[in-house]
């Protein structure tokens, strides 16, 4: 690794497998869920290729290749409250000074600039990468590629203002532009006057949605959105849409929370619009937290007081919500993870009310309960994870253990 060591405090040991200590975390199994013993309290979960990776609290990266498989340490000196991607054989996190971290196959790299935004995504694409980076100008979107030396560099930044938590995200919204694999969508206009509920994190919300090619990061197509609305988001979620791709999103506003669908305006080239829009709640800052398969469009109603799990159908220009469950929630107040739920064919695995659960409903059956698995401590993220065996739910806990319910 070309890194100086004592500026990057990065050690790495890819590929040692280190002997689980006898105090692993996770006690006695609950019916239903395995232990996964993790060597140290986790503070973030990602599932790549097949094998769960895990960021401590204290910054060190785990791999697991199976439920009963020994934990094997990647690096040290991430920052687990952003967090990991990977794609196209890279896994890429940000270190706890702000740099670039990516690992791939034969070696791991360290960028010799802090330049990624705290609790933003980050993207990756085949020949770059697409993160957030903050300074004293705001938030910006920005794209890294290697150079001849295989250092990350930057090589564009985008002109629009976006959140500093943004997740940015790679969809086709405009086929007829031939645009390959499609181009980036990041949420913009950052906004801490019009909107004050905070329930993702911080006071800022989004006004704008960015469509921006994916090279230069210039705008494509936008959505402003009117007062006194926002988006109240940090990732839309890509879903099928009438033959096409729109994003599942949640505008609010003076009646709180309400589904919303944003997609191309066959009509204007430059713009994006709400292709449809549920009921609102209700009541100011009151919130809804959306969930997709790619299909199927549900969102639980104030998750963090009365969890109605709602499934949406498009009527025209509406979004008709029917209550399917209740008692559930996807979201934990102030925390920047927005989806608890689990999608794995046709279950959706979500967490109950207090988070103490993992319920797992047939949506072939209309969302019926099958089963309800009990766990020692609320559930604070979760991942589907395919581990050779029965498809499943990766849960971390908030006291830091990581189980597995399949």
């Amino acid at each position: 690794m070309s890194v100086d060591p004592a500026r990057r405090r990065l050690v790495l040991a890819a590929g040692a497998g280190l002997a689980l200590p006898r105090a692993a975390r996770g006690g006695a199994a609950p019916s239903g869920a395995v232990p996964l013993r993790a060597p140290e309290a986790i503070g973030r979960l990602h599932v790549a290729e097949g094998a769960l990776l895990a960021v401590s609290t204290r910054g060190a990266l785990w791999s697991l290749a199976a439920p009963r498989a020994t934990w094997t340490r990647v690096a040290d000196g991430l920052d687990a409250e952003s967090p990991l991607a990977s794609g196209h054989g890279r896994i890429a996190a940000r270190t706890g000074e702000g740099h670039l971290f990516v690992r791939e196959p034969g070696r791991a790299t360290v960028s010799r600039e802090a330049l990624l935004a705290r609790h933003a995504g980050l993207l990756i694409l085949p020949f770059g990468i697409v993160g957030i980076t903050a300074d004293g100008g705001g938030a910006r979107a920005f794209r890294l590629e290697p150079d001849a030396g295989g250092q990350w560099r930057e090589t564009a930044r985008g002109t629009d203002a976006v959140l500093p938590d943004a997740r940015p995200l790679q969809v086709d919204l405009d086929p007829a532009s031939a645009a390959g694999d499609g181009h980036i969508v990041v949420l913009g206009g950052p906004d801490g006057n019009r909107y004050r509920h905070a329930v993702l994190g911080d006071a800022l919300e989004a006004t704008r949605v960015l469509y921006l090619e994916r090279h230069e990061l210039l705008p494509l197509r936008t959505l402003d959105v009117a007062e006194p609305y926002v988006i109240e988001d940090i990732a839309p979620r890509p879903v099928a849409w009438r033959g096409r791709n729109a994003l599942l999103t949640m505008r609010a506003g003076p009646l709180g929370a309400q589904l919303a669908l944003v997609a191309a305006d066959p009509g204007t080239p430059e713009r994006l619009a709400f292709a449809a829009l549920g009921a609102p709640i209700g009541t100011r800052h009151r919130w809804m937290a959306a969930t997709t398969d790619g299909r199927r469009m549900l969102a639980v109603h104030t998750p963090h007081l009365g969890g109605v799990l709602n499934e949406y159908r498009i009527d025209g220009a509406a979004l008709r919500s029917r209550v399917v469950a209740t008692g559930v929630c996807t979201h934990a107040i102030g925390s920047r993870v927005t989806d608890l739920a689990v999608w794995q064919g046709g279950r959706l695995m979500l967490p109950s009310q207090s988070r103490s659960e993992l319920r797992v409903l047939d949506a072939a059956a209309d969302f019926a309960q099958r089963v309800a698995v009990g766990l020692p401590a609320p559930i604070a993220a979760t991942a589907a994870w395919n581990p050779g065996g029965p498809a499943g739910a990766v849960t971390l806990l908030e006291d830091g253990s990581v189980w597995y319910v399949a």
